[in-house]
């Protein structure tokens, strides 16, 4: 290997490209809602009457296309993946739909999810690698113990809607939960 021709620096970064330390508001943030067709969708309602009122856009990711409780569904669970949204809540405990495959990795030892949507699940593992806010409330809730991500840093969990929104917005001003994972 040749000699480096240049003497390698250690630069600082820069605070105005930096994300990490400041709060941030909450304008035009993505926020995925995941809605089950028997889950809280008074709630989801609710939730998302407040996220447009902060300036935020609600996207709502159900089993199918169409319309859940009357709302429009803009991402399915196949289609919709953690990188297109900055916060993912949860409103209620999605069953497998006959599309879902199970588990992949049976053989290799990972646990068959038969009490929530596989792919509901990854969307949860994926928002929690990215240390993404995560928020679930009534039903919702067990999502979060299937995915593996209950009460860590960033997953907000609550009895109701707004009070879950209440906590995820204090958190996603930072814009990452960057205290998930040490350096």
């Amino acid at each position: 290997m040749p000699e480096p021709t240049l003497e390698l620096v250690d630069s600082e970064p820069s605070p105005a490209l930096s994300q990490v330390g400041e709060a941030w508001p909450p304008d035009g943030r993505m926020v995925g809602i995941v809605v089950d067709p028997d889950g809280d969708l008074a709630g989801v309602a609710e939730v998302r009457t407040a996220i447009f009122g902060a300036g935020m856009v609600p996207l709502l990711i159900g089993p199918h296309g169409g319309e859940v409780g009357g709302m429009a569904v803009q991402r399915t669970f196949a289609t919709a993946r953690s990188v297109e949204f900055d916060v993912v809540l949860v409103a209620g405990c999605p069953v497998p739909a006959p599309d879902a495959l199970p588990a992949r990795d049976a053989k290799a030892g990972a646990a068959d999810t038969t009490v929530v949507d596989p792919r509901v699940v990854l969307l949860l593992e994926e928002a929690y690698r990215h240390c993404k806010v995560i928020g679930a409330w009534g039903a919702g809730t067990t999502v979060l113990d299937a995915a593996g991500v209950a009460g860590t840093p960033g997953v907000e969990r609550g009895g109701s809607a707004t009070e879950v929104l209440d906590g995820v917005q204090e958190q996603m001003a930072f814009h990452r939960v960057w205290e998930r994972f040490t350096a």
